[in-house]
């Protein structure tokens, strides 16, 4: 063989070469799979609202109050400045105030899951009569 021969079948090696690992790089970036998109926190948990059947009430009355969320595995906590409430640990409560409870009542709502913590309050208002 001549030389000139040596130096094409050196540089058709070299261009051989250098097309596979093209053709490698580029079947490997094809395997690479889109990122899936994460939904957006207030998808895991949110507190869209609370909503009150009666937000003006007379000593005694009752009112039901709902917190409208979004997530899984979501555990509730109610909790108020004034007056009673039943259901604590459900996304509606029963709630009711005595005498001592006439004015501004405010009622909370807390909910957890592992996305983490979010709360909300709504107003009652107390009166006598």
């Amino acid at each position: 063989m001549t030389s000139y021969q040596i130096n094409n079948l050196n540089l058709i090696r070299t261009f051989s070469v250098a097309f596979s690992i093209l053709i490698m790089i580029l079947m490997i970036q094809a395997c690479d799979q889109p990122e899936i998109p994460k939904p957006e926190p207030s998808d895991n948990l949110s507190i869209d609202s609370l909503v009150t059947t009666k937000s003006d009430l007379v000593i005694w009355e009752k009112a039901y109050i709902t917190a409208y969320t979004r997530g899984k595995n979501l555990k509730f906590k109610w909790t108020t400045n004034h007056g009673s409430m039943l259901g604590r640990d459900s996304n509606t409560v029963t709630y009711w105030a005595c005498p001592s409870c006439i004015g501004i009542n405010t009622v909370k709502c807390t909910v957890t899951n592992e996305y983490g913590t979010v709360s909300d309050t709504i107003a009652i208002k107390v009166r006598l009569k």
